[in-house]
């Protein structure tokens, strides 16, 4: 469910952080902030901080800081709408009804996500079988180490026109779902769908959250055209607002 702003300002509003966090963590008054000991780490010397009156907590031994509703998820291992019910109910904040158009809307991106992660796993997969034996030749003649095709999931999609559609039809996805994401080409003059990607190194592309939203493919032949394919524009991948290993660039920031 997507919450408004509002209703998430209302919650903060009527529980301070220091209420919330109290219940874990002895808080001591220290000019116009609480301190405490960091429930995130072992320490004798206090460094867990927080504010009131910006609603925020700060922890300097770990570099962990957010709202209530990230202290909730953080010590109690809920999710971000399981957080927001539980502190919504000890406000005494009544929960936003469904919005049917946006669940709808939501579900469908969770396929297309579901799809794209199931064909990353099988791209990974096919590079280290026997018939990706050349193509990993190939990314090890360009000084890809074992370490780096792991950490960028870099796989190989099969020479075969529809080893894809076929394996992840099989589990479930349809043809529309796997033409929504990208995965599949459909010809305008009414032949079958076919796999996009073929005898290519497969990169995927991340969004901010680390999920697979698209792939860049490097094609294998010499005389394939393009050299260089990336996944169409889809419902999840803008490529004007996508950054390229965005996720790995922030965590090395």
């Amino acid at each position: 469910m997507k919450f408004s702003d509002s209703f998430l300002d209302e919650i903060r509003a009527r529980l301070p952080v220091s209420q919330v966090v109290s219940r874990r963590v002895p808080l001591k008054r220290a000019g116009r902030e609480w301190k405490g000991l960091s429930p995130f780490n072992k320490e004798k010397t206090p460094s867990f901080t927080v504010n009131d009156q910006k609603a925020f907590y700060h922890c300097f031994s770990s570099g962990k800081h957010g709202d209530v509703f990230t202290f909730v998820m953080e010590t109690e291992g809920l999710s971000f709408p399981e957080a927001v019910e539980r502190l919504a109910g000890e406000a005494g904040v009544p929960m936003p009804k469904p919005d049917p158009q946006y669940e709808r809307s939501n579900k469908e991106q969770l396929g297309l996500l579901d799809a794209l992660e199931a064909a990353a796993r099988l791209f990974e997969e096919a590079l280290t079988a026997r018939e990706g034996r050349d193509a990993l030749l190939y990314a090890e003649r360009r000084g890809l180490t074992a370490v780096t095709l792991k950490e960028f999931r870099i796989g190989f999609a099969p020479h075969a026109k529809d080893v894809l559609k076929a394996t992840l039809t099989r589990r479930g996805f349809t043809e529309a779902q796997l033409l929504e994401a990208g995965l599949l080409v459909k010809p305008d003059d009414g032949r079958p769908s076919y796999d996009r990607f073929r005898n290519r190194l497969t990169i995927p592309i991340l969004d901010v959250k680390s999920r697979v939203i698209a792939f860049g493919a490097r094609a294998l032949d010499p005389d394939a055209e393009p050299k260089y394919l990336n996944s169409p524009e889809t419902k999840l991948f803008d490529k004007g607002s996508t950054v390229g290993n965005f996720t790995g660039a922030r965590k090395g920031a």
